[in-house]
């Protein structure tokens, strides 16, 4: 049926805001996070390692739990701009393949590794995690880095994730949690529409395990490094906001840089939590 001219438009899926959120800002948001879309990472309340140090230990510690090295391949669902599967391949010898359905990201992913090096060994294309066109078996380890609270069915990408695994791969991923208590009604962070595009459904990490086995892989590790992760990164984001308010303003304008004020205050009022979760593909390597 053809809509008529003067009709209302249809309002944006979920799926469709959270694409077009990522198209327009992935460039200002990684410059806030340090190079990456995600977390920074702090040993302690007395760690003084900024943004970019923080944010690069958290990919540290992903590349610890995946145990690739040198000749393994992996997949990076959800690569973002490229700076993780940049730095996994360089710490460990890795190839990898980063997808995304962002043709913004996928270029400056391209970019950002052919800058540093590392176009032989790590590579960026669109694709829909929920239909992965690769072969069976094909990967070593795959991780999606902050990426699956976007995805708009966790149990069908790690159906995907698990189906191009490796006997004996690993994958692990980060996500936002849901910490209220059960019982306690939603979370702050699902309580108002504007944080969907944001955090998207946050989900309770003690639904995890029953999650991953369904989906055919088994537990290894399911941990909230809360403390460790989101205070201090919304504290380093909005800081950067205001020592380096003129110069973002002259790289990305006035309403990009107003548009994030705002979201850094959102997503500190959310209340959301940050897991690490760490799977295998059962069977022998």
């Amino acid at each position: 049926m053809t809509r008529r001219a003067d009709a209302p438009a249809e309002p944006l899926s979920q799926q469709e805001a959270e694409d077009g959120f990522y198209n327009d800002t992935s460039e200002f948001l990684a410059e806030l996070s340090g190079g990456s879309l995600h977390m920074g990472y702090w040993d302690a309340p007395s760690d003084r390692a900024t943004m970019a140090e923080a944010s690069r230990r958290l990919t540290d510690l992903m590349a610890e739990r995946i145990k690739a090295g040198p000749g393994a391949r992996v997949l990076d669902i959800g690569c973002g701009t490229g700076a993780p599967a940049v730095q996994l391949a360089r710490s460990t010898g890795a190839s990898v393949v980063g997808i995304t359905n962002s043709p913004v990201q996928a270029r400056l992913a391209t970019r950002y590794a052919e800058e540093n090096g590392a176009a032989d060994r790590v590579s960026f294309r669109c694709e829909d995690a929920v239909h992965l066109g690769f072969a069976p078996e094909s990967f070593d380890a795959v991780w999606l880095f902050e990426s699956i609270m976007a995805m708009p069915d966790r149990l069908a990408v790690l159906r995907q994730a698990a189906a191009v695994l490796r006997p004996g791969g690993r994958l692990a991923l980060t996500d936002f949690l849901d910490r209220t208590a059960p019982g306690d009604g939603a979370p702050r962070a699902e309580a108002a529409p504007q944080y969907a595009v944001l955090a998207g459904k946050l989900m309770a990490l003690r639904d995890y395990p029953a999650l991953l086995e369904e989906a055919g892989l088994v537990p290894v590790e399911i941990t909230d490094v809360s403390d460790r992760t989101v205070a201090r990164t919304m504290a380093s984001m909005r800081q950067r906001l205001v020592d380096d308010r003129a110069s973002l303003t002259r790289r990305f304008g006035a309403q990009v840089v107003d548009q994030f004020d705002g979201i850094v205050l959102r997503l500190e009022a959310a209340g959301f939590g940050y897991g690490m979760v760490v799977a295998e593909r059962p069977g022998l390597p």
